[in-house]
């Protein structure tokens, strides 16, 4: 598949030795080590509000793929609901995928996802699945704006969205 070739060839161009020290990130540029927490970050949030980061990958195939591995996620959560003490629901969706072909559609996403031109686009990019992850999973929502674990870029498109809304920022 000639898009997953092109994401990996992006990734592997940032971790060269010679590659660059930034990559865009939310409509900023951030350290490449920053980079990969924030894909890291996006790959939860696509999962936990998946369908509605599903436009976004580049093929009908790469769909059916991220839909199967948000169902075999949601399988895993589903028992945790019934368990006492700390729900731990979204555990199954903040776990990398496995298989290579849901790795490779994931990243496909995330890094559409991230490579907004500025903070306006990243926000109006990120803000139905940020309204989606507030309804769903206000633990992962409240994760993913902890400072160390995302770029200040992505935290801000993250946060400045206002509660209820859908859609532009």
């Amino acid at each position: 598949m000639t898009v997953l070739l092109q994401v990996q060839r992006r990734l592997i161009d940032l971790l060269g030795v010679s590659g660059p020290e930034t990559a865009m990130s939310a409509g900023a540029a951030v350290s490449v080590p920053q980079y990969f927490a924030d894909l890291r970050a996006m790959i939860a949030m696509i999962f936990r509000s998946w369908p509605v980061a599903r436009e976004y990958a580049s093929t009908p195939c790469l769909a059916v793929t991220l839909d199967a591995e948000y169902e075999s996620r949601a399988a895993q959560a589903g028992p945790l609901f019934n368990t006492p003490g700390k729900k731990k629901t979204s555990k199954p969706y903040t776990a990398p995928p496995t298989g290579r072909l849901a790795t490779g559609a994931a990243l496909d996403v995330a890094t559409k996802l991230l490579d907004a031109h500025d903070p306006g686009d990243a926000r109006s990019r990120l803000a139905p699945l940020v309204q989606r992850l507030r309804e769903v999973d206000l633990a992962l929502s409240t994760w993913l704006r902890r400072p160390s674990w995302i770029s200040v870029s992505l935290r801000q498109a993250v946060m400045d969205l206002p509660i209820g809304r859908r859609g532009a920022a």
